[in-house]
């Protein structure tokens, strides 16, 4: 990703070495990002609110950040590292 765009919001992580990120667009749209795409935001998948409460920390141990954590894009795969 070589543009800079807006910051998007830290909203659940997964926990592991590799953790899957949650985040939250300045459009609202929330997408699940993953390390193997170095958290590329156009290759991110769309989820819906309820998903990530019910599913991913409901059922799938992820981790609410709060308060969300914003960052450029382009921080996110620093910020899953460490």
């Amino acid at each position: 990703m070589s543009e800079t765009r807006e910051n998007v919001k830290v909203i659940a992580r997964s926990p592991g070495r590799f953790p899957v990120l949650i985040v939250e667009t300045p459009a609202g749209e929330l997408l699940a990002t993953h390390f193997e795409t170095r958290y590329d935001l156009d290759l991110g998948k769309s989820v819906e609110a309820g998903w990530v409460r019910e599913n991913a920390i409901g059922r799938h141990s992820f981790i609410e950040v709060e308060p969300p954590e914003s960052l450029a894009p382009e921080e996110l795969f620093e910020y899953a590292s460490r």
